[in-house]
């Protein structure tokens, strides 16, 4: 099942939307500021010429009603007249009037209580007399000084009403527009990337109407088009799996109960627990298979002055392993019948002539089934309990003698048996018999290679043929069982999960001697 996608939290800053909101409010607030310096540069233009036109009609009013008082040099009649126009006018703030011939002012009057900073208009106009003759003669000049102050306020008292109005249409257009925009584009956007998160999680039966003939209309009949394919898809694919899944099941099945069928049949040629107890005093295995099946094995048999026990660990594990166990479990048998027991080492040596005739290992390998290279590593003993004696041979497995004063390793020779030879001077290995005499305080154990090369600990390195002898020796006289139940916790521990390596047999024994113990 397709865990949900976790869904991005929402923020307006990364919104479609507030992008589109903030870039309209850019636009329009900087059109809108453009349209305000134009427009108070036209204002304060018109304002500016209407400040002139009135001061040029004052200024030749004014120098007219002067020109006779002027002309009579009455300084206190020009005083009071230019007084009166400075009272009248608050744009003006000095006023001057000069005789033709004198630079000094025969009147002066200033707005001495003006703070402002603004510009200044200057207005020069001459003062001219007219006779009765209809003849003219300039007088004096007249000098006034205008504020351009009310220019700036009349232009922001026009333009406050404007930008009002300029500032109420943006906010209205923004808004309507973002209306439409989010009823038009965003919402079914938004409804969009909610379906396919859906789609995301596995519900492919998500769908958006797609009526529009617009862009959003095409996406979303695309959209349509790609969720009927995917759940089209999606559909096939589980099915196909699903039969894939029952067909694999059935086949693992068929292939599981003939391997648990497999290990049925190998389970009945290695000796019942009952047959080593009539033959043995005390005895333990420990047969750990890799897989279901295995490649080691272990033979017990009754003979006529004792019996004989064997261990045996064959090329490969799981199935192929079992198959090597029977054939090479059939060979020792059959070496066994016809040889006897008493010379373990010749007994060995036929196993090895028949697994490589049997396998074909002696000649050149002429097809691919003669180039595996097979073979086993095995441990016969046999044992005679009426003279405390035990010959053992073996092909690379080696025999442990357990008592209280430590452990006697009996060592294998070097050869296994069957696997072609590099040589022939190496055709026919030789193998030895090792006697021993035995007490009834001693142990004797055997294990396949699978034990000591089990890898674990903190390093990964192998549980060792030092840490099994240590074990064995802790007090060597406990019963078998709770040697094994030692062994197997200690085992268990150093694994640590680790996956087993090979196919691990270990068997231990006591001998029952017929007569006190020699």
């Amino acid at each position: 099942m397709t865990s949900p996608l976790p869904r991005a939290p929402f923020r307006w800053g990364r919104s479609l939307l507030a992008q589109v909101s903030v870039t309209m409010l850019t636009a329009t607030v900087t059109i809108g500021l453009v349209a305000v310096a134009v427009s108070a540069h036209i204002v304060r233009d018109q304002r500016h010429a209407d400040l002139l036109r009135r001061a040029e009609l004052v200024a030749a009013t004014q120098a007219d009603a002067l020109s006779g008082a002027v002309w009579e040099l009455d300084s206190r009649s020009v005083q009071s007249t230019i007084d009166a126009l400075l009272a009248r006018d608050p744009a003006i703030r000095d006023i001057a009037v000069y005789e033709v011939t004198r630079p000094t002012p025969l009147a002066r009057a200033s707005a001495t209580a003006a703070t402002d900073s603004s510009p200044t208009l200057r207005i020069d106009r001459p003062v001219v007399r007219r006779d009765r003759d209809g003849r003219s003669e300039t007088v004096g000049r007249l000098d006034i000084v205008y504020s351009t102050a009310e220019e700036w306020q009349a232009t922001l008292d026009a333009l406050v009403p404007v930008v009002g109005l300029l500032l109420l249409s943006l906010l209205g257009a923004i808004g309507l527009l973002g209306m439409t925009l989010n009823r038009i584009i965003l919402r079914p956007l938004r409804r969009l990337t909610h379906l396919a998160r859906a789609m995301a999680r596995g519900d492919y039966g998500a769908r958006i109407d797609s009526a529009r003939a617009d862009e959003i209309g095409v996406l979303a009949h695309s959209f349509n088009r790609m969720a009927e394919t995917v759940q089209d898809h999606t559909q096939t694919l589980e099915t196909r799996v699903q039969e894939r899944t029952e067909a694999l099941a059935a086949t693992n099945r068929a292939i599981m109960d003939s391997i648990n069928y497999a290990q049925l049949i190998q389970s009945s040629i290695l000796p019942s627990d009952d047959s080593l107890s009539d033959g043995l005093r005390d005895h333990t295995v420990l047969w750990r298979p890799r897989d279901v099946v295995s490649g080691d094995f272990y033979l017990y048999r009754p003979t006529a002055t004792g019996f004989v026990i064997a261990v045996a660990d064959c090329t490969g594990h799981g199935v192929p392993g079992a198959f090597m166990t029977m054939t090479a479990s059939a060979m020792l048998n059959n070496a066994l019948d016809a040889l006897g027991a008493e010379d373990p080492a010749a007994v060995l040596a036929a196993v090895d002539a028949k697994v490589r005739t049997t396998l074909n290992q002696d000649g050149e390998a002429r097809t691919l089934a003669q180039r595996f290279d097979n073979g086993l590593d095995l441990a016969l003993c046999h044992v005679v309990p009426a003279e405390g004696r035990l010959t053992y041979a073996g092909a690379r497995i080696p025999l442990l003698i357990v008592g209280r004063d430590g452990v006697t390793e009996l060592r294998a020779d070097r050869d296994s048996l069957g696997y072609r030879r590099l040589s022939t001077a190496a055709q026919t290995p030789c193998f030895t018999n090792r006697s021993v005499t035995l007490d009834a305080s001693q142990s004797v154990f055997i294990a396949t290679d699978g034990l000591t090369d089990q890898n674990g600990g903190e390093f990964g390195r192998r549980f060792g043929k030092q840490r099994l002898r240590d074990l064995l020796t802790q007090d060597p006289d406990r019963p078998l069982d709770a040697i094994k139940a030692t062994l197997e916790d200690d085992l268990d521990r150093f694994q640590a999960g680790r996956g087993q390596r090979d196919d691990i047999t270990l068997l231990g024994f006591r001998v029952r001697f017929a007569s006190p113990a020699p």
